[in-house]
């Protein structure tokens, strides 16, 4: 239980993922929205956006500190570290371009 995390989302961070939610959704039109989600297009325009994304928020959170987003956490970690092969020769490495 020491890994638990009871702080709740900041104001900022709420903002960030409704701002990240509404600009994502921007990209496509209410009706096809609404079409891939099978809703009726009068549902996207009354929803809540902002309780959504405290919802990611939260989630985020809770995603943390679980076994599974642990393990995911590691993966991402482990990846990052990997540094694509440089190959190292004794030749000059800057790009000449002659026309």
């Amino acid at each position: 239980m020491e890994l638990a995390n009871t702080r709740k989302p900041t104001q900022r961070e709420i903002d960030r993922a409704e701002t990240d939610l509404i600009l994502t959704v921007s990209q496509l039109t209410g009706r096809k929205f609404a079409d891939l989600a099978g809703w009726h297009e009068s549902k996207i325009s009354r929803m809540n956006w902002r309780d959504i994304a405290t919802v990611f928020c939260i989630a985020r959170m809770a995603a943390e500190v679980s076994p599974l987003g642990r393990v995911i956490q590691e993966a991402f970690k482990a990846v990052k570290k990997q540094k694509s092969p440089t190959a190292v020769t004794g030749e000059d490495s800057q790009i000449t371009l002659s026309f």
